[in-house]
């Protein structure tokens, strides 16, 4: 090799030398600054996961995969009972309304696999809960499932005062006179469970509590009950009217319905005026 390849090798090589000395001395700056460069805001904070519902749900609903999903917050505005896990709310029912997002917390839950799954623990402070009697053609047919909204109508007799009228015979005023009205008593009411009179192979009934859906196709069965979560003075309305021998029946309402009917009680003289059965021959 002669001598002149060998100085420009030398120079190739020197370069080569300088060229990583400069690059390692570059990396070690840069890793100086970032090392002194104080953390942003952002990096600073500690995130933990939370359950949250996907959907507006209702007290008394059930938690499905596809009503909750994980996402993660601030480790401080996470409650003391936030669920992390989604398997641990699977299958509960909820104890209170949650809207869209809202984290699902371990006191807003209600196992529904203990003595009668829980009912008591998924009516509001404001509401009680009160077995209703399932007479009715509707409840006879078995057409009323749990969480079906529904009002119930009522025909009972009532004595009642004819303010001002005076008797033509005695000129003194009427006495009272019992009238039969016929109401609409409550309205969008949810059916919170049902109570259902199982016929078994040897033909002695039990009483079941049912969640809604129907019992083994084999078995015959009869609601007997409705559980109804009313406050408590809709629910003394229906308890005077059930004593007082009022005849009632259930109609179905749209799942969504929403209206509050403005209905005017129904007595005879309102299906003689309705008909025009007073201008007969």
């Amino acid at each position: 090799m002669s001598k002149g390849i060998r100085i420009i090798l030398f120079v190739i090589l020197g370069l080569i030398l300088i060229g990583g000395g400069i690059l390692a001395t570059f990396t070690l700056i840069n890793r100086f600054r970032q090392a002194q460069t104080p953390p942003t805001p952002e990096e600073l904070i500690v995130k933990t996961d939370v359950v949250v519902v996907t959907r507006d749900m209702s007290l008394g609903d059930t938690i499905t995969n596809g009503d909750v999903d994980i996402t993660s917050i601030p480790i401080e505005l996470a409650p003391r009972t936030a669920i992390e896990n989604t398997a641990d709310v699977i299958g509960k029912i909820i104890k209170t309304d949650l809207v869209q997002g809202e984290m699902v917390l371990l006191h807003n839950l209600a196992d529904p696999t203990n003595n009668i799954n829980d009912l008591s623990f998924i009516l509001s402070d404001e509401h009680v809960l009160m077995a209703f009697p399932a007479a009715d053609l509707m409840s006879r047919e078995s057409m009323v499932k749990r969480g079906d909204i529904v009002d119930i109508f009522a025909t009972f007799e009532q004595e009642v005062q004819a303010v001002g009228e005076i008797d033509e015979t005695t000129g003194e005023q009427k006495e009272p006179e019992v009238r039969t009205f016929t109401v609409d008593s409550m309205q969008k009411v949810g059916i919170t469970a049902l109570i259902l009179e199982v016929i078994s192979e040897d033909e002695q009934p039990s009483l079941v509590e049912s969640g809604g859906e129907s019992e083994a196709s084999s078995i015959d069965s009869r609601i007997r009950a409705y559980l109804l979560a009313l406050n408590p003075r809709d629910a003394l309305i229906l308890k005077h009217l059930k004593d007082t021998d009022a005849i009632f029946d259930i109609v179905l309402r749209a799942p969504t319905s929403t209206v509050q009917f403005d209905l005017t009680p129904v007595t005879e003289q309102y299906i003689i005026e309705y008909f025009g059965l007073e201008i007969l021959p």
